[in-house]
């Protein structure tokens, strides 16, 4: 697994992840990029090259993400067991994290709606609060006014 908060191009990505997968004798490598460095087209995670990678914001990290993404590597790897016997029907675990990833789109556009609602929702708060102190400053008047009278 590794972990890039700065850019690094496609080339010396998979690179660096050869490097890494021989160095600890693994099969596949997971690489979480935070979205300002993340290669266009991963996000919320994919495949390049039999590698995971994925996006994960490190000032608000989804964990379903991450955990989605570790699983989907894990899944890789034990694929990769078929020279011990062990059957594993790749069509259906390609169906299956197809609909994980359509899955997190959903939830990651979910969250964005609910970022735009809680900026609508102090927007009418604020909106509120101006309104409320008008009405205080037009009141005051009117009881200046009758004071004066």
């Amino acid at each position: 697994m590794e972990c890039k908060d700065r850019y690094v191009s496609g080339r010396n990505m998979r690179d660096e992840l050869r490097d890494a997968k021989s160095n600890r004798d693994a099969a596949v490598a997971l690489v979480v990029f935070s979205p300002a460095h993340a290669p266009t087209g991963i996000a919320p995670f994919d495949v390049r090259a039999g590698d995971v990678y994925c996006v994960v914001d490190p000032a608000a990290p989804d964990a379903a993400t991450l955990e989605a993404a570790v699983r989907l590597a894990r899944l890789m790897a034990l694929q990769t067991l078929r020279e011990r016997d062990i059957e594993v029907d790749a069509a259906a675990i390609a169906k299956a994290l197809n609909g994980v990833r359509e899955q997190l789109e959903t939830l990651r556009s979910l969250k964005l709606t609910l970022t735009s609602i809680g900026t609508s929702a102090r927007d009418v708060y604020a909106g509120l609060d101006k309104l409320r102190d008008g009405i205080l400053a037009r009141l005051t008047e009117a009881e200046a006014e009758l004071r004066a009278h």
